[in-house]
């Protein structure tokens, strides 16, 4: 008698009848409306010859139980629990974020107490898991020009633009918030999240003052650090906001971003009348490093020098008019009191900040806003969180396009009012 009839499945995706949790059933051979298992003893020293036949429908036309054998409870509760998995997985379209061993919990409160525990079948999961996700992308041209992947939530094409070095997430939403909010543009690279075959994943921000929220407006990912990279990432930008803004230019008044040359650059060659800032945070860290490589004895131990160093790490806040007499002023007293590592210091603040760059972009003394790019940086932070090694091609545009909606969602309910998620009872 069959109490119990259960459908699983090989190793080799062969098909599996399990009878009762005990008796476990391989495909022998079908016919044109019937299919006949064979229990999985028949080549052992048991030599068991039961056999169960099914209809279409996979019900049992006949049982012959013929079993030389007790059942096995504990390798049919492993198939059971195997199958069930996999079915979970098959289940999505995008298996990146499925928690193998969430399913298995939730299984095995079914299964009972035969039920296997999960280290023993978790490297095979992982693989089949693995096996369902998209072929790796290795080089820039192998990425298509169009998949379901660059769909988002709202059903919405993500990808606006690739080439041979570069390829450009912006949706639309992300697209009506760069056009809304272009007082102030914040921009930063990460290197941890590209993917193998990319240098950076390039990230834009905006500040939506009345909500006092930063939200992204790309996600890019670059084959190098190249201005003429950056001027068309900013090329394309620009244009996507013109075509839904009836042909608007919009222009962004000041970009927030580090000291690479190659980013200002090409921001000041697409948009002309743009304003650069660069972030204080990034000028104290440079600062920093260099006093480390070349005067920090000097620094630590001489009250002084203490009181220069911290003097030029703040020229940010003071007056640009007094910074270059505050400058010959200490370089004058090292001179005199000999001064040696911390006048080469000094130097390398000189070349770097005083000519380099022009002191108006990392001087803050008449806007305190905005001073640093940390919205940009922190958000990268968090995203490489997400990935404990480089992510693939498809599983970072997964996760970039979770959390384009993600943003959506925030930015929605805020601008509505709605600063908190409803509590569900």
């Amino acid at each position: 008698m069959v109490d119990q009839l259960e459908i699983s499945e090989t190793n080799e995706k062969r098909n599996q009848i399990i009878v009762n949790r005990k008796y476990k059933f391989n495909l022998w051979y079908t016919t044109n409306n019937t299919k006949v298992f064979k229990c999985t003893e028949y080549k052992t020293v048991n030599k068991c010859k039961s056999y169960i036949t099914l209809n279409d429908n996979n019900k049992v036309i006949k049982y012959e139980n013929k079993h030389t054998h007790p059942g096995k409870e504990y390798d049919a509760s492993v198939s059971i629990v195997k199958h069930k998995m996999k079915n979970e997985i098959r289940k999505s379209s995008f298996p990146f974020d499925i928690k193998p061993k969430r399913i298995y919990e939730e299984i095995s409160q079914e299964i009972g107490y035969i039920c296997p525990e999960y280290n023993t079948i978790k490297s095979q999961i992982l693989r089949y898991k693995n096996k369902q996700l998209p072929p790796d992308i290795s080089t820039f041209n192998e990425i298509p020009d169009e998949s379901e992947y660059y769909i988002n939530e709202r059903n919405e094409n993500f990808m606006i633009f690739k080439n041979s070095n570069i390829i450009i997430f912006q949706s639309p939403f992300q697209t009506e918030l760069f056009i809304e909010y272009n007082e102030n543009m914040f921009v930063d690279g990460t290197f941890y999240i590209a993917p193998t075959f990319g240098y950076q994943v390039f990230i834009t921000r905006v500040y939506a003052p009345e909500i006092n929220s930063f939200y992204s407006t790309s996600l890019s990912i670059l084959n190098n650090k190249e201005q003429s990279t950056y001027e068309l990432l900013f090329e394309e930008l620009k244009k996507n906001a013109s075509k839904y803004n009836n042909n608007i230019i919009i222009t962004p008044k000041i970009l927030h971003c580090d000291f690479e040359k190659g980013i200002s650059n090409a921001a000041i060659k697409i948009f002309p009348n743009i304003t650069i800032k660069y972030c204080v945070w990034h000028y104290k860290r440079s600062l920093k490093i260099q006093k480390y490589k070349l005067c920090h004895n000097e620094v630590e131990h001489n009250h002084n020098i203490y009181l220069f160093y911290k003097a030029v790490t703040n020229f940010p806040f003071i007056n640009p008019e007094y910074i270059f007499d505050i400058y010959n002023y200490i370089k004058i007293i090292c001179q005199v009191y000999n001064y040696y590592h911390f006048l080469n210091f000094l130097e390398y603040f000189n070349k770097t900040y005083l000519y380099k760059y022009d002191i108006q972009c990392w001087n803050y003394c008449n806007d305190i806003n905005h001073i640093t790019n940390n919205a940009s940086v922190s958000f990268n932070n968090y995203l490489k969180k997400l990935f404990y090694k480089k992510p693939s091609f498809y599983e970072l545009i997964y996760h970039l396009k979770k959390e384009e909606s993600l943003s959506y969602n925030n930015y929605k309910r805020k601008i509505g009012g709605i600063w908190k998620k409803k509590e569900e009872y």
